[in-house]
């Protein structure tokens, strides 16, 4: 059946996705160890978000919605020279497009520095941003081959790629910071120089794969192919949908530097916290699931379409509800046992654990949103979701704008979740009248059983810590006991619970028969 195919291609991207978790949690380590929550690493984070940005809008985000759903029905029913061109001309059009803004945005740091006095903290992001915004250019390209890839069912090589970044930043900390000074000041710009070496090897490990589909990529200019004119069609509403969230992010940072030094670190540490399980399993998910929704969108068999969105929701809830329970119980344990050493304090501990606690809330709205856009995509309407992301910015603003008082980044990242969730609510009203239902009444009841479920695991996961808080065996009470003791007796509770009640969704991930 589809669905365990869907469960498989899940499974590869989710033990791919946390191979590059834990790189990604590796470097956060190391980087906390050496910039700690400094005003640098604020600096170099806002110069690293503003590519990232950009990214969303021709790179993974954008393109790669508007271009798998095309794609896709060229892999299903042309031939191999029809899908050759086409991927070529959107490669091409990658390239030119980042390029071209790249060098634009380059010259216009150039002219404002000469004519313009910013001051030291803002020099510095500049400074950053001539280094970082080729990235754009790089990781673009390995979303190209990523969509190609996926639309072959090839899940896999995308999914490891992102380490390629983990383990260029974490190569760069020890060997190319070094080379630029001894103040943290100087060495941050070679942490710079390792974002573009990341980003060119995202693109170089996806290219073996590509060869194996005997895929010669090539320079074409022909932007008006039909294939190419109906990716435009679907990438413009994208991109103003996909710059929802980078725009979101941009703003939070560029309010949280006015809080004070490292309220930008301590909320980039907590989201990256809380992408873990977002990561490996909510865009897991919805990866596997893309190309299936839109074949099925293509043969016009609707009724599978909408089986398959309820069984992608009711099983990525199904994990990230106890998962976002974890973290907000866990949370103070998890940073003190993943970050707080060198350059990060004490300080940066509580500041870090306070955004988690507030980020958490949100977390199963955000993974239940990125299975929700996907149908939208699917069914190749980008508009809808484009339609409420944009009141979601306004949202956002607003609610960092009170909440940013009283809770600091705190309100931040409360303000995140508060925007995801009332996403979360629309988007799933409005495509299940497009649809005509979809399985309401399951998802609901599926949804509720987890959550009564993952609320009993707390109460033992709670207990479970208070106990190694105040046992007498020394053991017991480091820093790994304290976080790892509690989640594995959570997990074992709550999987055992899921079987005795004979859960679905459980038997979706351990039965051979879906």
């Amino acid at each position: 059946m589809e669905s365990k195919n869907i469960i498989r291609a899940a499974g590869i991207i989710s033990l791919a996705t946390i191979c590059c978790r834990v790189a990604g949690l590796g470097r956060e380590v190391v980087t906390a160890n050496f910039f700690g929550t400094a005003l640098v690493y604020d600096a170099f984070l806002i110069a690293f978000m503003i590519p990232n940005f950009f990214r969303r809008l021709f790179a993974e985000g954008a393109l790669s919605t508007a271009f798998i759903p095309v794609f896709t029905g060229y892999v299903t029913t042309e031939k191999k020279e029809a899908r050759e061109k086409v991927a070529s001309i959107a490669f091409t059009f990658s390239l030119v497009a980042t390029s071209t803004l790249v060098i634009l945005s380059i010259l216009g740091i150039f002219i404002f520095s000469h004519f313009f006095h910013f001051s030291a903290k803002a020099a510095l992001i500049l400074r950053l941003l001539k280094i970082t915004l080729p990235y754009l250019i790089l990781i673009s390209l390995a979303a190209i081959a990523m969509g190609i890839l996926n639309s072959y069912r090839h899940f896999a090589t995308p999914a490891f790629a992102p380490i390629m970044l983990d383990i260029c930043w974490i190569g760069a900390i020890f060997f190319l910071c070094p080379l630029f000074g001894e103040s943290i000041e100087k060495r941050i710009l070679g942490l710079a120089v390792g974002v573009l070496v990341g980003g060119l090897g995202q693109f170089w490990i996806q290219w073996p794969a590509l060869k194996k589909r005997k895929l010669r990529l090539h320079f074409n200019l022909n932007f008006r192919h039909p294939a190419i004119k109906r990716m435009a069609i679907l990438l413009a509403p994208s991109i103003i949908g996909v710059a929802v969230t980078p725009i979101n992010i941009l703003v939070d940072a560029l309010l949280a530097i006015r809080l004070g030094e490292g309220m930008v670190s301590s909320l980039w540490y907590a989201n990256r916290l809380m992408q873990l399980p977002l990561g490996i399993f909510g865009v897991a998910m919805a990866t596997a699931t893309l190309p299936t929704l839109a074949t099925y969108f293509a043969r016009g068999e609707m009724k599978k379409l909408k089986d398959t969105l309820s069984f992608a929701l009711r099983n990525v809830l199904f994990i990230i509800i106890p998962s976002s329970v974890g973290l907000i119980l866990l949370r103070r344990p998890i940073v003190s046992l993943l970050f707080q050493r060198g350059l990060f304090n004490a300080a940066s501990a509580e500041n870090t654990t306070f955004a988690l606690l507030f980020y958490s809330i949100g977390l199963f709205a955000y993974a239940a949103s990125i299975i929700v856009v996907r149908g939208f995509y699917s069914i190749q309407d980008t508009k809808t979701p484009v339609k409420v992301g944009l009141l979601s910015i306004l949202a956002n603003l607003v609610f960092d704008l009170i909440l940013m008082g009283p809770l600091r980044q705190g309100g931040i990242a409360l303000s995140t979740s508060f925007v995801g969730i009332i996403n979360f609510v629309v988007l799933s009203f409005i495509l299940t009248k497009r649809l005509k239902g979809l399985d309401g009444r399951k998802i609901l009841s599926s949804s509720l059983t987890t959550l009564l479920v993952s609320g009993l695991m707390g109460i033992l996961v709670w207990n479970s810590l208070l106990f190694c808080q105040g046992a007498k065996i020394l053991i017991l009470r480091s820093r790994f006991a304290l976080v790892f003791i509690p989640a594995i007796i959570g997990v074992v509770f709550y999987l055992l619970f899921s079987h005795l009640l004979g859960r679905e969704e459980m038997k979706s991930f351990s039965s051979k028969k879906v």
